[in-house]
């Protein structure tokens, strides 16, 4: 139990909040993207799910709260596009990937992951 616990509190929990940071940092506003291609385009949602999923379907509202915040959502049934599943290695549901300037901060299965990395959407949700 105690490699464990330091494995958790020295290399787990350190590369979990670093990986929040870099979420958090990027979604605060415009970045500058490299080459001078201008300010970044809207953060991206891209949540995969699936009509008999119960847990997915909970997280629909909050969805729509993230979408009405300004950020860009996009719902991918599974079962209807199988090819992007594939694509993106999804193998279960929900599955949430976050993007700012393009590129992928962040990957989970859980919303409040999802919702933790637009802080400053938080104080327009109730």
């Amino acid at each position: 139990m105690h490699k464990a616990g330091t494995f958790l509190t020295r290399v787990a929990l350190p590369l979990a909040a670093m990986a929040l940071a870099v979420c958090i940092a990027g979604c605060e506003g415009p970045q500058p993207q490299p080459n001078n291609c201008g300010p970044c385009s809207r953060p991206k949602v891209l949540a995969f799910t699936a009509t008999w999923c119960v847990p997915c379907q909970r997280t629909k509202p909050v969805l729509v709260q993230i979408q009405a915040a300004g950020v860009d959502v996009e719902i991918i049934d599974i079962d209807a596009r199988p090819d992007l599943a594939a694509k993106y290695g999804v193998t279960s549901v929900p599955t949430f990937f976050v993007y700012v300037c393009g590129k992928s901060t962040v990957r989970t299965q859980d919303i409040s992951v999802v919702v933790r990395c637009f802080p400053w959407m938080r104080s327009r949700t109730p």
